[in-house]
């Protein structure tokens, strides 16, 4: 599985992330707080293939964040962002 990039790269309510994916598969995404808490876990299920997953971030406060993404508890991608 292949995640590029996180788009906006300042967050505000809802953002994207393309997933390359060889297989179906469960992917979730941890996302924490500079201080390393989580503030929030998304999970999300996807299919071969090519696709874009939207990721709601409007629950989370002002500030700069770190989305984790694992596949079948491997870890694949860290990617950092702000959120306005």
């Amino acid at each position: 599985m292949y995640i590029q990039n996180l788009q906006p790269g300042l967050v505000d309510i809802i953002s994207y992330v393309t997933v390359l994916a060889q297989k179906n598969g469960r992917l979730v995404f941890k996302v924490l707080d500079l201080e390393g808490r989580i503030a929030k876990t998304i999970q999300a299920y996807v299919n071969e293939g090519r696709q874009q997953l939207e990721l709601n971030m409007g629950d989370l406060v002002s500030g700069r964040y770190v989305l984790n993404a694992f596949s079948n508890d491997i870890f694949i991608k860290s990617i950092r962002f702000d959120k306005q």
